[in-house]
């Protein structure tokens, strides 16, 4: 207890504080990715937990690159477990991927894992030259169908290795590169939309520094 300025004590939040360990969840392993205070577990329930995919994977300098973001949806005793929310690259690569005479091709549409987790996924693509829209439009069909036999097929931690590893882009890169030349071709960004069962979107809070 501190005294407040009348002479009276007041209470020590700080001092109320419980420090929990938030854990990836079992997709990454369930491995600690960071440590934070918690007043009240409620409140905690919800919390963004931001991490990149070197800190759990460190095989590659360029994960640096790929932000990771876990939710917390339950805490037991000193632990606190996550969902994965989704993942993005970092906008400075990005920026890095263009390149002067060629495209970029975005696509964006949603999909649902084998165990009904709903996710809007991003993929992108930069060919070796300028493309016109008919090979842009056969590139986002290919991209559709490769994210279309494939994820339904995966239950969320298959999805998540996937999406974040490089399963997917390979076979993206596989079939697109038999009608055009591709330099890059990538999930750069996945969002949760529904968990199994659920009929109202996600709603997620901004992530803890």
């Amino acid at each position: 207890m501190v005294k407040g300025k009348k002479g009276g004590r007041v209470r020590d939040k700080w001092h109320d504080k419980k420090w929990v360990i938030v854990q990836a969840p079992a997709s990454f392993g369930n491995v600690p990715i960071a440590q934070i205070p918690v007043t009240e577990e409620d409140k905690a329930i919800g919390r963004v937990i931001e991490v990149t995919l070197f800190e759990l994977w460190k095989t590659d300098p360029q994960q640096h690159t790929i932000k990771l973001y876990f939710q917390i949806d339950r805490i037991e005793g000193d632990i606190a477990h996550t969902r994965f929310r989704g993942h993005e690259f970092a906008r400075e690569f990005l920026r890095s991927l263009i390149r002067r005479g060629s495209s970029m091709i975005s696509y964006i549409n949603d999909y649902t894992t084998a165990d009904g987790y709903k996710f809007r996924v991003s993929a992108i693509a930069f060919s070796q030259r300028r493309l016109n829209s008919s090979k842009k439009h056969e590139i986002r069909a290919i991209i559709n169908e490769v994210l279309s036999n494939e994820i339904p097929q995966k239950n969320i931690d298959q999805f998540v290795q996937a999406v974040v590893g490089p399963e997917l882009n390979a076979r993206m890169h596989a079939k697109v590169k038999r009608i055009v030349g591709v330099r890059h071709i990538s999930v750069r960004k996945t969002k949760l939309m529904q968990l199994p069962g659920q009929v109202q979107t996600v709603q997620m809070q901004a992530p803890s520094q």
